[in-house]
């Protein structure tokens, strides 16, 4: 499924990007795995001689300079944060010590771990891994699975790379979801 408010982004992006010089394709991989997905756009992006790919999930809205301002920054892996779309919510990813991203977290910081909803790579990054590119770990010291973005995190970090979060762009981002209404969202107090 894709979102409107998803494709008017894109299309809104698309637009701003071609206009500030810079030659955009759209790659669309279909998995119902998310790991197959993102490798699959790597792969795709390597054929074709990209310099960069964008990751935008489905489920994001975003404004038209994205991409522009986050390859303002100069760096190899850029992106932006958003909140998770259930409770407690809280914004994914993490600052360099480990501690949670948040509100108070501002301009340009150093992650340990972000999300790939909103993740602008150098392919030159990608020369440097194996395929897969993308996969699912296990967190050994939480007990839990470690997502294909977070494990993304730590293998590039590990390989020398750094991450970089754009706090102010990530007070723009949306995350679109789902919630289900009832009348006590209605009732006062």
């Amino acid at each position: 499924m894709v979102h409107a408010d998803f494709m008017l982004s894109v299309l809104h992006l698309v637009q701003h990007t071609r206009v500030a010089g810079h030659r955009v394709s759209i790659v669309n991989s279909k998995s119902s795995l998310i790991t197959q997905s993102r490798n699959l756009a790597v792969n795709a992006a390597r054929e074709a001689g990209a310099e960069w790919l964008m990751f935008l999930d489905s489920d994001m809205v975003f404004p038209p300079e994205t991409i522009a301002r986050l390859m303002a920054h100069g760096q190899a892996i850029v992106g932006a944060t958003y909140p998770r779309k259930g409770w407690p919510l809280a914004f994914i990813g993490t600052r360099l010590d480990g501690r949670p991203l948040s509100l108070a977290d501002t301009g340009l910081i150093e992650a340990g771990r972000l999300p790939t909803g909103c993740l602008l790579i150098q392919a030159r990054v990608f020369e440097s891994l194996q395929a897969p590119y993308f996969r699912c770990g296990y967190d050994e010291a939480a007990g839990t699975v470690l997502g294909e973005d977070f494990w993304f995190s730590e293998r590039v970090r590990s390989l020398g790379f750094s991450l970089w979060c754009d706090l102010q762009l990530s007070r723009q981002i949306e995350h679109l979801g789902i919630y289900r209404f009832n009348l006590k969202d209605a009732s006062p107090g």
